[in-house]
């Protein structure tokens, strides 16, 4: 067999492989309605793909009149990956099998602790380790690490370069450090763009081939998916939606200039008007924190329809509104989706920010695309997971392969 011919199966195998990853189970002839491919075809190489033990049996889709189908999975159990998620708030290190599934996890409170990079690095190594072992799973059936981190990153490098708001990742060669102490390959993204490929997967049927997803959280972050691969440009830069600017005379954010998105309607901005609206008012029960407070105070004020937290959220909402409708302008995609913790924890901000879209998107556009997250608290950590998966179904298999 010429390399062109093995080169033609291997995108075949691929293509079967990956319609089973995007619907979690697939009949035969599923596939070769999706595929194109002939039923022979179809089954020679799911043939191939069970006896490496890639595929599975699922289980037998019954039908009402007719055979009943047998339906394929991918198997979870061929391969594990370590996730590392990390931001201001937490480091969440967990084990993920290939189904997406996590066996097991850490979660590390980060926000104000001061540590070195080497407790650092300690620290998650240790929690690396407390995971594998509760995993129980052979070191064998590992195929990589995937690693989300606050922006910006050198890509090439896997350098971690100055998120404003983690300074002890500062200059870190995070993917050096960790593939010299597990002996894996790491992958390193920014923290959004992990979540959205994981959003992007987790789509059933994989309806959007372009995806971007906005994540609402202490600061606005954001990922794009092109084409069904994350777009992260040049340098690793594109998509900061967080610093369109809405308002050219609003406060300062941390990126130097004013009135950006994330000065205007993030964790750490909410925080801030919320704190000075209190000056105002002495006989608050939050008065005497106001300059200590934390987002669970102004997500518990908002829960108990505090007038003072209700307004300021409602306004934030409304600035992220006017947010997704400029990232619907400029970049048509078939897909916004929506996370973080404004989105999970102030109910009701979901629907302003729709309500405000919509006004503001240009004719014809569709509201009904912008979405929230389907994977909730777990996002990052899957996400993280999802980026060794797509890697090693794109490209590690002919490896396999080569060797069967």
């Amino acid at each position: 067999m010429d390399d062109h011919q093995i080169q033609l199966k291997n995108i075949n195998r691929r293509t079967v492989l990956n319609y089973i990853r995007k619907n979690t189970f697939a009949t035969k002839a599923g596939l070769a309605a999706s595929t194109g491919f002939t039923f022979a075809a179809v089954k020679k190489i799911l043939d191939e793909l069970e006896a490496l033990k890639l595929v599975r049996f699922a289980r037998i889709e019954k039908k009402g009149v007719g055979r009943n189908s047998v339906m394929y999975e991918i198997n979870p159990d061929y391969g594990y990956i370590i996730s590392l998620y990390m931001n201001r708030k937490a480091i969440h290190v967990a084990v993920v099998n290939l189904g997406r599934q996590i066996v097991s996890r850490r979660k590390l409170p980060m926000e104000n602790r001061a540590v070195s990079q080497k407790e650092l690095i300690e620290i998650i190594l240790q929690s690396v380790h407390e995971v594998i072992h509760e995993a129980g799973v052979a070191k064998n059936k590992y195929i990589g690490v995937g690693i989300g981190v606050p922006g910006p990153i050198d890509m090439e490098k896997g350098l971690v370069l100055t998120p404003p708001n983690m300074p002890m990742l500062h200059y870190l060669p995070l993917r050096e450090i960790i593939e010299s102490k597990l002996d894996l390959p790491v992958y390193v993204h920014k923290d959004t763009n992990v979540i959205a490929l994981g959003e992007y997967w987790s789509e059933k049927g994989r309806c959007s081939e372009n995806l971007v997803y906005l994540d609402v959280d202490m600061g606005i972050g954001s990922g794009m998916i092109i084409n069904g691969k994350i777009n992260a440009g040049i340098e690793g830069k594109a998509g900061e939606f967080g610093h369109m600017t809405i308002d050219i005379n609003g406060p300062v954010c941390k990126c130097g200039n004013r009135g950006c998105l994330e000065a205007m309607a993030s964790g750490i901005a909410v925080l801030r008007d919320f704190a000075s609206e209190l000056e105002k008012y002495p006989t608050h029960p939050l008065y005497a924190r106001r300059n200590y407070l934390e987002i669970d105070d102004l997500i518990q004020a908002y829960r108990d329809k505090d007038m003072i937290a209700v307004p300021i959220i409602n306004r934030a909402a409304y600035y992220v509104g006017i947010g997704v409708a400029n990232v619907i302008n400029f970049m048509d995609p078939e897909k916004v989706v929506l996370g973080g913790l404004f989105l999970r924890n102030f109910e009701g901000s979901y629907d302003i920010v729709t309500n405000v879209a919509s006004q503001r998107m240009l004719k014809n556009s569709n509201v009904c695309n912008v979405q929230k997250s389907q994977l909730g608290m777990d996002a990052g950590v899957i996400g993280c997971a999802e980026v060794v998966i797509d890697y090693f179904f794109q490209d590690a298999v002919n490896e396999i392969w080569a060797k069967n």
